[in-house]
């Protein structure tokens, strides 16, 4: 058999969302999702876990923008199956699962016909996607032209943003977002060492908790977040832009304490600038978008929006994704001093090695000896 029909088993797990697929992903599952135009981040993510294969029930470049997820996945070295149907989304999480070729079966039936995907194919029809991105940058800022025109107040004044209870004037934030996959080691050891206020944006509150931080803001659709989360916050802010009362029922029923926000913006850019107007001396977006491609394949506003809102907070906002690179590790006095301690002693053992110093150090302790004791 070739590389491209050689069998791939190994238990299914099964999400719609990538990113929310990857906290739970270990290596040799075979991934299924269902996202039409993989993105970078999202491939990265489950690229991290080591996947058997990553199954697609839709398109990972559907030909609109040149979303490059599959070219991630396939550079890694995994398999990769595409437009292979929504019946993979049936399988049950944990059930063995077979890819062959262009072929996914599991508990001995095919459940669908994908194609099977190879770098060469996947790079020409990246270089294809390219060749109209003009026009899709063109009428998206057309978009957040007529957004910024309708919303005005709510970017430019925070007319309609919700208020932070908590002190955040002159402190860092780390706002968490759904896309935020967890294991930042330089985010959470920030977040030992300066004690930021976390907001956890909607399922991003579950992630931040999984990774070690406390979300003491939750703000978003709370439909399905954690009640343990829910509860440790110190604020909760109901919020979904799309109108629906999932998480506004879902306090009620648990009979949590909550404050509401109808802005019209996405939840995590209502976060960002909420951070912001209240004088936030750094906003941390952990999970953000990648890059302008990131913001122009989102079909609806929201891309729109999550750019404008960068905009406007610009001077305080950086992505946690470069923090290795600006960030570095604030030691204690302790810490210090017990450096300063061990080097000294390292190098009076040196000294202590070679008659010179051996006899220089005898000498020392003598005169110290007698000073204490007086002479006697």
């Amino acid at each position: 058999m070739t590389a491209a029909t050689t069998a791939i088993s190994g238990p299914a797990r099964v999400d719609s969302s990538p990113l929310a697929l990857a906290r739970r992903l270990q290596p040799g599952d075979v991934a299924i999702v269902d996202a039409l135009d993989l993105d970078k981040r999202a491939a990265a993510a489950l690229a991290a876990r080591r996947p058997a294969a990553v199954i697609n029930a839709q398109a990972c470049i559907s030909g609109r923008l040149p979303t490059t997820g599959a070219l991630v996945l396939l550079e890694a070295g995994i398999p990769v199956v595409e437009s292979a149907g929504q019946d993979v989304l049936a399988f049950r999480d944990g059930a063995q699962v077979t890819v062959e070729g262009d072929s996914v079966a599991g508990a001995g039936r095919v459940a669908a016909d994908g194609t099977r995907l190879t770098l060469e194919d996947v790079e020409h029809r990246i270089r294809v996607a390219d060749q109209d991105l003009h026009v899709h940058v063109a009428s998206f800022t057309a978009t957040a032209l007529d957004l910024l025109g309708r919303d005005a107040e709510l970017l430019l004044d925070g007319i309609g943003l919700p208020e932070l209870r908590l002190p955040v004037d002159g402190r860092p934030v780390i706002v968490v977002t759904p896309r935020f996959s967890g294991d930042d080691e330089t985010l959470a050891r920030l977040a030992r060492e300066r004690r930021p206020i976390v907001i956890g944006v909607a399922e991003g509150a579950d992630a931040a908790r999984a990774a070690g931080l406390n979300p003491r803001i939750v703000l978003g659709d709370i439909d399905a977040v954690g009640e343990d989360v829910l509860r440790r916050a110190a604020q909760v802010i109901v919020h979904d832009p799309a109108g629906r009362d999932a998480g506004l029922a879902r306090a009620q029923a648990i009979g949590l304490s909550h404050d509401d926000c109808d802005a019209s913006l996405a939840s995590e850019d209502v976060a960002l600038l909420a951070a912001h107007a209240a004088g936030a001396s750094v906003v941390i977006v952990a999970g953000g978008r990648d890059g302008l491609l990131d913001y122009v394949e989102d079909r609806s506003t929201a891309g729109a929006g999550a750019l404008l809102s960068r905009l406007v907070a610009s001077g305080s906002v950086v992505d946690a994704a470069v923090l290795p690179a600006v960030y570095r590790h604030r030691y204690s006095a302790w810490t210090a001093w017990g450096a300063l301690g061990l080097a000294a002693a390292a190098l009076l053992l040196a000294a202590w090695g070679t008659p010179e110093g051996h006899d220089a150090l005898a000498g020392a302790w003598t005169w110290l000896a007698d000073t204490v004791g007086g002479g006697a």
